[in-house]
């Protein structure tokens, strides 16, 4: 994990500030005059998915180390790739990036605070080793202000924006798929049997976000494009924040091994949900 413990802070402060590049403030000052959309959205992405986190690490049987990492996967903010997936399905793009941003700007509470919670609600104990302040400063330090300058960037250096941000795009997927292909790399002699739990858990939920987000959306959500908008923020978690946040905390590989196969399972299962929806149009 050392790889990633170096040069992951570098490559998630790049890829977060890429993030902030997006977001709009006449765009998001539009969505809090009508905020159902947007309040449902982060609910889903905040509150449904700790649940379902909740519900699989209570129920299923595994090691503790993947129920520390599943409940670390369904606490992070969406994949800064959702807002063109968003594209892709038709979606509200301004409301991809809010929720993307919000979430991720709230991460500096939601993750140490939600892991702390939730595993000592499935646990009836203490994550080893797991201090609340100084994970929120590194997560403020490496989430919080990228992002922030990401923002300011859009701001009031609109041309220089225009200039670096489908660069910076390509860029940070880059990043993401080579950071996790190198980490695994080094420590596939070390993963051990964790493969055998976490092949049968990722899909499990991955299809159970799905569902229950194209549920709670049809009920909740206004509008077709807001609610695929919703699914597709819930489907697609921010792995390579999961990642290099999970390299920071802890030192193996089995802790962040469910978050390394979902965020490239995730990918499938957005190809399949946006063919049906391009079959059914």
């Amino acid at each position: 994990m050392e790889f990633v413990k170096l040069v992951g802070p570098f490559a998630i402060f790049f890829i977060m500030y890429s993030l902030g590049l997006k977001l709009s403030f006449i765009n998001f000052l539009n969505l809090l005059k009508k905020p159902k959309n947007l309040i449902i959205g982060l609910i889903c992405q905040s509150i449904f998915l700790p649940i379902i986190g909740l519900l699989i690490v209570s129920f299923y049987p595994m090691p503790n180390e993947l129920k520390i990492g599943i409940l670390l996967l369904l606490l992070l903010p969406s994949a800064t790739i959702s807002n063109y997936a968003a594209k892709l399905v038709d979606g509200n793009v301004s409301l991809s990036i809010a929720i993307t941003t919000i979430c991720s700007l709230l991460s500096i509470f939601t993750i140490p605070i939600g892991m702390t919670v939730l595993f000592k609600f499935v646990m009836n104990e203490q994550i080893q080793n797991f201090d609340v302040q100084s994970i929120s400063v590194r997560i403020f330090i490496i989430i919080t202000i990228p992002t922030i300058l990401g923002i300011l960037t859009n701001r009031f250096l609109k041309v220089f924006r225009q200039r670096i941000i489908v660069l910076f795009d390509k860029i940070s997927l880059i990043l993401f798929l080579g950071i996790i292909s190198v980490a695994i790399y080094q420590e596939r002699m070390n993963l051990g049997g964790y493969f055998e739990y976490v092949g049968i858990i990722s899909p499990i939920i991955l299809l159970f976000v799905l569902f229950v987000s194209i549920v709670l959306t049809k009920f909740f959500a206004d509008g077709i494009d807001s609610q695929r908008t919703i699914v597709v923020e819930c489907l697609l978690q921010n792995g390579a924040m999961g990642f290099i946040v999970g390299a920071q905390i802890f030192n193996e590989i089995s802790y962040v091994t469910p978050i390394a196969l979902y965020a490239l399972l995730q990918y499938f299962v957005l190809a399949f949900y946006v063919a049906n929806i391009k079959i059914v149009k």
